[in-house]
């Protein structure tokens, strides 16, 4: 008999945490699950009908909430009950959440209604020493709490392990992976060496999270140093137009170029030569993993999961967050040196293929279904 599994996440899209549902429901055996995925209608759009095609493609039914909102709001209410219902109503085996809102809403509201297994992958943390005490501290208690509610709590990176100490016993680290048979081939290093000018791609949302404006301010600094160089900014966010602003304000629309939003960005990998991402947080960071797959040299911060993705000095450089100086010489550095950066990007391939795959992800989660349903 199927048991029956309900992912819960927030925005219809395909980012992040959404492929990571989305290739695990893909991996499960038709005949053992049937399969369902709840979003937030809070977009629509060609995001939303990409995303909700995707799922339905791997045999996933696909629900919308008009509660569930990504930011703390009166709906959340409604939303827990509405979710309690719908959990009922349907009698889940397994309910899976991700991410913070989900995972606080909807851990709650799966146990209230009694389903036998209840799991929250942490694919992000809103507590980070860039958020204020008071604010940072009522996270934290919204986490801590949730996690009362749920059988298992997956960590992506071992990082997090320092908060989640009272639920030791419950928590597991599982990698994020990534579907490399999907990929084009790669462009061979002897393409690359004596590319010019050298290409700097960045690829995420532009956001306060991604601090892209710490990445321009470096990139004022090297292009001040190398007229010629090409910086490719991919992805939309609230700071877009700051971007812009700042581009214009400085002269520099001749070596920065703001992509927009594109859901299919191997061919910048593929047309680039270093990638680079300044974030102020970053529980894992897919694109590094895709950007090492296209064997580029990375340039990023070193905050939270990100070190255990990027391996300094070997894979990438990396730098403390908002440290625009350190950030613009690694970028100079790898420039400078192009035995360096071919060894770093073979390096970033060989790792990456070897520890962040799909199929290993897909695996461990299917034996955690399993062994949840054994017990229920």
């Amino acid at each position: 008999m199927q048991k029956k599994i309900l992912h819960i996440l927030v925005l219809p899209q395909l980012a992040g945490s959404q492929r990571v549902a989305l290739d695990i429901l893909r991996s499960l055996p038709d005949d053992e699950f049937e399969k369902h995925v709840l979003f937030s209608t809070e977009i629509d759009g060609i995001k939303r009908q990409e995303c909700q095609q995707a799922f339905e493609g791997a045999g996933v039914k696909v629900h919308y909430s008009k509660n569930l909102k990504r930011s703390i709001c009166l709906s959340d209410l409604p939303a827990l009950f509405e979710i309690y219902r719908m959990c009922r109503r349907n009698r889940y085996d397994i309910v899976h959440t991700h991410s913070t809102k989900p995972g606080i809403i909807g851990r709650i509201a799966a146990t209230l209604a009694q389903v036998p297994c209840v799991i929250h992958t942490v694919h992000g943390l809103a507590f980070h020493k860039f958020v204020k005490f008071p604010r940072w501290q009522f996270y934290w208690l919204c986490e801590m709490v949730a996690s009362l509610f749920c059988d298992r709590i997956i960590l992506v990176n071992k990082y997090y392990l320092r908060y989640f100490k009272w639920f030791r016993k419950k928590t597991t680290t599982i990698y994020n992976g990534v579907d490399f048979s999907l990929f084009p081939p790669i462009v061979p290093i002897s393409d690359r060496i004596n590319r010019e000018p050298l290409k700097i791609l960045s690829v995420g949302r532009v956001d306060f999270q991604k601090d892209p404006l710490t990445l321009l301010k470096a990139a004022q600094i090297v292009i001040r140093k190398e007229p010629k160089v090409q910086f490719t900014i991919v992805g939309e966010g609230e700071l877009y137009q700051d971007c812009v602003q700042f581009i214009a304000m400085h002269g520099l629309s001749a070596n920065i170029t703001m992509a927009g939003w594109h859901n299919d960005v191997q061919l910048f990998y593929m047309n680039h030569d270093i990638f680079a991402l300044t974030s102020i947080y970053e529980s894992f960071g897919l694109i590094f993993v895709e950007a090492g797959y296209h064997m580029l040299p990375v340039v990023a911060t070193n905050v939270e999961g990100i070190p255990e993705v990027v391996l300094d000095g070997e894979t990438g450089l990396l730098a403390e967050a908002k440290n625009v100086e350190r950030i613009a010489e690694n970028i100079l550095y790898l420039m400078a040196d192009s035995r360096m950066r071919t060894e770093m990007g073979i390096k970033a391939h060989d790792w990456v293929i070897s520890h962040f795959s799909t199929e290993e992800m897909c695996r461990k989660y299917l034996d955690l279904y399993r062994a949840c349903c054994v017990r229920s």
